[in-house]
């Protein structure tokens, strides 16, 4: 069993043990649909049963489930519109892609991000400081929220908020979970209908190491 990092809870539930890749997903603050806001709830429910579930055969069931859950939410979530600001607007894209990577080798190994119109997808391996303490999730969450909200707000001349309060988080278990969350982060641009083939979205990257 690796060292427990930080565990902790806002909304949702967070976990992260040493050398762990943790797959994050973060959106823009906006009033959601209602169904979506239910299938939130749900997905809140799943991740309490999952915390408390010792079976191995029903865990591994209920942990297929809330992966669905969540890919559903993903889904919906990319076909949602927020007129006042896209991520995708080329001065902030470039921002935000730029901000992804300047931290690579400092405070985690970048392996693959995706930028939507209202949300983003981060897959990291964060990284041991010159004290040997692993940097946690939640201060890179911090980090990078707190310095591209502020840039946000200056291309768009606006102030207030601009990041939803909390983040998912969930640590890569073998190599084809790695594999398929990948491929699921690259595809998400063509899954939401917003291009035809991955390999064109220009907000997403993926180092293959």
């Amino acid at each position: 069993m690796p060292d427990i990092i930080e565990q902790h809870r806002r909304f949702l539930p967070h976990f992260q043990a040493a050398e762990q890749i943790i797959n994050l997903t973060w959106r823009l603050a906006f009033t959601l649909p209602h169904h979506l806001i239910d299938l939130h709830t749900e997905i809140h429910e799943q991740l309490h049963e999952l915390k408390q579930q010792k079976d191995s055969h029903r865990k591994h069931q209920q942990i297929l489930a809330y992966t669905k859950m969540i890919e559903d939410y993903d889904a919906i979530l990319g076909r949602c519109e927020d007129a006042h600001l896209s991520l995708c607007e080329p001065r902030i894209a470039v921002m935000m892609c730029n901000a992804f990577k300047f931290y690579d080798t400092n405070l985690y190994e970048l392996h693959a991000f995706c930028l939507m119109p209202n949300h983003i997808h981060l897959l990291i391996k964060p990284l041991q400081n010159h004290k040997g303490e692993y940097c946690k999730i939640s201060g890179i969450v911090q980090r990078l929220k707190s310095y591209t909200a502020k840039e946000i707000n200056h291309i768009i001349g606006k102030e207030g908020k601009v990041w939803g309060d909390d983040y998912f988080d969930r640590f890569i278990r073998n190599q084809d979970d790695y594999n398929n969350t990948v491929n699921y982060i690259l595809y998400n641009p063509v899954k939401a209908n917003l291009i035809a083939l991955a390999e064109n979205w220009h907000y997403s990257y993926y180092c293959d190491a």
